[in-house]
């Protein structure tokens, strides 16, 4: 502890450098780690498949977009911050998840591409199988910034 007392000015300047450095470092480091796109992307679809909007939502940025395609004339669908919710929860009324698959799955940087299969029972008819293109982007934080889902049609099973 004396010498600690003693050390000079420079040597305590030095030892605070190094110290701020590791901590910079190690911050650096976990978010790097804990921010995996593929892994989040997993994630995220896994709580899709419980089909619950809130614990889904908590992984969208305040200002994230979500955008849906149906391949058909004046049925795309684009949503902002808290609407996200409500499209979710609209989903969900709509169709009771099956099946959840991930046929393909490629990560670019902060961001997944995916091919995904849901099977469904919408609320009338006969079961369903939704193909869907996918791609998401995420911050450095691993939010969702935003989403796109392109569904071809639905083919009764």
């Amino acid at each position: 502890m004396v010498e600690l007392l003693k050390s000079t000015w420079r040597q305590r300047l030095s030892r605070a450098s190094c110290a701020i450095a590791l901590v910079w470092s190690l911050s650096l480091y976990k978010n790097q780690v804990s921010a995996n796109p593929l892994s989040i992307a997993q994630r995220h679809w896994e709580v899709i498949a419980t089909s619950n909007a809130e614990l889904l939502v908590r992984g969208y940025r305040h200002d994230a977009i979500l955008k849906r395609f149906h391949g058909i004339a004046d049925t795309d669908e684009i949503y902002q911050g808290q609407l996200i919710y409500s499209a979710w929860q609209n989903f969900f009324s709509q169709y009771k998840i099956k099946d959840f698959q991930v046929v393909e799955q490629h990560q670019h940087n902060r961001s997944v591409e995916a091919k995904i299969q849901i099977t469904a029972q919408p609320n009338r008819g006969s079961v369903v199988v939704l193909s869907v293109s996918y791609q998401v982007y995420f911050d450095r934080t691993g939010k969702i910034i935003k989403e796109v889902w392109q569904t071809s049609p639905e083919l009764s099973v």
